[in-house]
Order: C-alpha cells, then structure tokens, then sequence
C-alpha cells in the first residue's frame, strides 16, 4: 500500500500573521504604559538600524503573550496541520528572544528563527536563510506584507493572511491561483477607521461658536480617544468587554500612534493660533480629566459611557463659550 508523500514544511510570519499586530508596536505600546521614558531612546536606536531599536527595547520590555491579539482562524488551521505531523517553523523579524516566548506560550512550532542585534530577519535575509535550509519550492510560506515577496516567489503554496488589495495582486503575479491560499480580513479597512475616530463625538462638537474650535476639539477628541485604546489594551484584551479595534487587532498599532500623535498636535496647534489664554488654562484641566473619565467608563455600557464623557466635552465647550 502506497503511503501519502509527507507534507511540505509550513514556515510562517509572525507580526500581522501569526499576530494580528506587530510586537515591535505592542513593545511601543507597553513602554507607552509603564516606562513612557524608554521612547525618547527609540529615534537613536532606529538611527543605528530597525534590528538593533527590536533588540533593545526587548531588553527593556517583557511582552505576556498570553495578551497578545492572534490571528485565531489561522491558528485553527495550523493546530489541524500540526495533527497531522506537518512541520510548523516560524520566521519573523521579531528578535528571537519575543519569538521563542510566543512559539512556547503556542506550542505549535518545531522551529523558530528570528532576528538579532545585526541581522533584520526580514525580506531578502529571511528569504536567503529559508532557501539555504530548505531549497527552492521546498516550503510553504504564510506571510501579509509586500515584504514577503521574494519568499512567496521561490516558495511551493502561498498563504496570504489579511492582505491590501497590493499584497494579493503582488501574490497573484508570482503564483497561479491553485497554488494561493488566502486569509481575508474579517473587518473592512476604511469602516474601522472611520470607527475608530468616534464620529458620535465630533456631533457633540457642534455646539462650538467657531469652524476652527469644532476642528480643534473633534481632533482633540479622536486624538484622546485613541491614545486611550493604547494605553487600555491589556485591560481590554482580558476582559473582551467591548474591546477597541486596536485591541482586537483589526487596526495596527502604528495607525494609532500615528493618529493619536498627529491629531492631539493639529489640536493643540489650532487652539495655540487662537491665542487665547482661556482656551489654553481650560486644556490644562480638560485633557488630564478626560483621559482619567475615558479610563474609568471603559467597563461602563457604550450608552452611559458616551452620556458621560460627551457631558464633560458640553461642559468644557460652555466654559469656552463664556
């Protein structure tokens, strides 16, 4: 009797596939939390190149996996393979030390390679360390990232989790349609976005006497908002009691640095052209309070937590409005 030909080894990434995020963001976002000082060191050690900045604030911060937002339908799918004696590795540019403690806290994986001080496992490096061990077309690869191409390209199947619209045409050039297997986004990109900025409150907004304050304060908001979810994201993940698109992973981390950063600056900026000391004393008060009022509603039911935190923006645009 003929005996099936064993599968083929499945090497698989980590951030935004085995992960729904990045660790190197969760590693931002924790510093953010308990060691905000760390990230005034991020911009010297990016200088010296994006493995050394991994490296280090590993050193500095310890990620609990337990807490990390996975991809669960691919997980199902690997602990099916893995029953079937496929063999699991997993390559990421993480550093090697986050990715040993993910693959134990999983268990799934025979294999992990990662990154170190020197070496950014990623790309071409990731792809020359996969041919040398396992030869052209002798893998499967799962990947999200156009970065993953020079791998998809040499391997035998490709699996693409979560892909842009660029990713899967980019995939679609290299592979015949038999030999892709596609992952897809369970939320759609442009609705969470527009989720997240919290549209209900720059309604309350519209109670301000200018154009400029309601832009000012709406971006404020959003921009509170946000910051809020990065800095809430264990709570959230622990409990699942309505957790935030960022907690859930459905938007990167980056995206809301990115968002929280900028709006609060364009905020801030637009209340600093008015030139006026009111406007200002009244942010001293306000931000501090409504960051303290959004960490403290965030078990509350969404109705009574939008009724409170909209009566402390009502609040503060009638103090304005004096």
């Amino acid at each position: 009797m003929l005996t099936p030909p064993p599968s083929l080894p499945l090497v698989l990434d980590l951030d935004g596939t085995v992960l729904r995020t990045d660790t190197f963001h969760e590693m931002m976002a924790q510093a953010l939390r308990q060691r905000p000082w760390i990230l005034l060191f991020l911009p010297f050690w990016l200088w010296k190149g994006r493995a050394f900045a991994k490296v280090h604030l590993t050193e500095q911060i310890t990620l609990n996996p337990s807490i990390l937002s996975y991809n669960n339908t691919l997980l199902n799918f690997l602990r099916e393979e893995a029953q079937k004696g496929r063999p699991l590795i997993l390559a990421t540019g993480s550093p090697q030390k986050i990715a040993l403690v993910i693959a134990d806290h999983l268990g799934l994986f025979q294999e992990v390679i990662g990154s170190d001080e020197k070496t950014n496992m990623t790309g071409q490096r990731k792809c020359n360390a996969l041919l040398a061990k396992f030869g052209p077309q002798g893998f499967d690869y799962a990947g999200d990232s156009l970065n993953d191409a020079h791998i998809w390209k040499v391997c035998s199947k490709a699996l693409v989790v979560h892909p842009k619209p660029a990713v899967l045409r980019c995939v679609a050039a290299l592979k015949p349609p038999s030999e892709i297997h596609v992952f897809p986004r369970e939320v759609k990109r442009p609705w969470a976005l527009i989720q997240t900025l919290r549209p209900l409150f720059w309604g309350v907004n519209l109670v301000a006497f200018s154009w400029p304050l309601f832009i000012a304060w709406g971006l404020l908001t959003s921009g509170l908002l946000i910051a809020g979810d990065l800095l809430i994201l264990p709570y959230e993940r622990k409990t699942d009691h309505r957790p935030s698109l960022f907690a859930k992973g459905h938007l990167h981390l980056s995206t809301a640095f990115i968002l929280s950063s900028l709006f609060i600056f364009l905020s801030l900026l637009l209340f600093t052209i008015s030139k006026s000391w009111i406007i200002l004393s009244v942010l001293l008060l306000y931000i501090p309070v409504f960051m303290g009022l959004d960490s403290f509603t965030r078990p509350f039911h969404p109705l009574w937590r939008w009724i409170i935190l909209g009566f402390g923006q009502l609040l503060a645009l009638r103090v304005l409005n004096t």
